[in-house]
């Protein structure tokens, strides 16, 4: 990672600038947005941000309509575990080799984080993994960062994907989590399915700074919208405790 960006995600994003032909323009464009966190400079999250470390990983897949969003979630994991979190733009034919690389690096073990129910007729082709042993291997979970939609095309059209098996994540887990609304109930943000793959993976403080970190980050991003100084309070406690520790 070049020293100019703190984190994997900052650099995508700073390249997809560099590549783009036209401005992207957010929702609530005339706010004045903190340069990392995307919030309005008034609801920064920054000063509250951890920076915390985890035996296992993850590959960020984010589709190129993700990376500009401030609704984004993703960028939350690469932000709390930015020496763990590897960021890539996703493309269905041409990935970057530095991407295949780290898919079939034999020191680690790669899993797709996709909800079962949709990968069901695919799942004879593909392994299921329910379990993580501790054979020594990095685990590394590949997220599909994107809309509904969009991750399902992400995860049927990316041939290069297809050897990787699916990760099962614990039913108890998913149903003692605080789920976004949806249609489907395990539907879960990105960041709140790499909680779960934290949890599942042993990470119990870097899943709970984390669903800390998303809880904050909606609260924040609720002031942006409502163009309110949002409320310092037992959140904010936990988070800074995190940094302490």
């Amino acid at each position: 990672m070049s020293s100019e960006f703190s984190n994997q995600y900052l650099r995508l994003r700073a390249q997809r600038l560099a590549e783009s032909t036209r401005e992207f323009l957010a929702r609530g464009k005339s706010v004045v947005r903190c340069e990392h966190c995307q919030l309005a400079v008034f609801a920064c999250i920054c000063p509250w941000r951890p920076e915390l470390e985890a035996r296992c990983e993850f590959v960020l897949l984010m589709h190129r309509n993700e990376v500009f969003k401030p609704t984004n979630t993703g960028r939350l994991i690469a932000e709390l575990l930015p020496q763990q979190t590897h960021v890539f733009c996703w493309s269905r034919t041409e990935p970057a080799q530095e991407l295949l690389d780290l898919l079939g690096d034999p020191r680690r073990r790669c899993v797709i984080v996709f909800p079962s129910d949709a990968n069901e007729t695919g799942s004879k082709q593909r392994g299921l993994v329910t379990e993580l042993p501790d054979d020594g291997k990095i685990t590394t979970f590949v997220l599909l960062d994107g809309t509904w939609k969009q991750s399902g095309r992400m995860f049927h059209l990316s041939r290069w994907l297809e050897e990787i098996p699916c990760v099962v994540l614990p039913e108890a887990l998913v149903r003692g989590y605080a789920v976004r609304k949806s249609h489907q109930e395990h539907y879960l943000s990105t960041a709140e399915a790499a909680g779960l793959c934290l949890e599942m993976a042993g990470e119990v403080r870097a899943a709970s700074a984390l669903q800390d970190y998303f809880e904050l980050f909606n609260l924040h991003y609720l002031a942006t919208r409502g163009a309110v100084a949002p409320v310092i309070g037992e959140l904010h406690e936990r988070m800074a405790a995190y940094k302490k520790s």
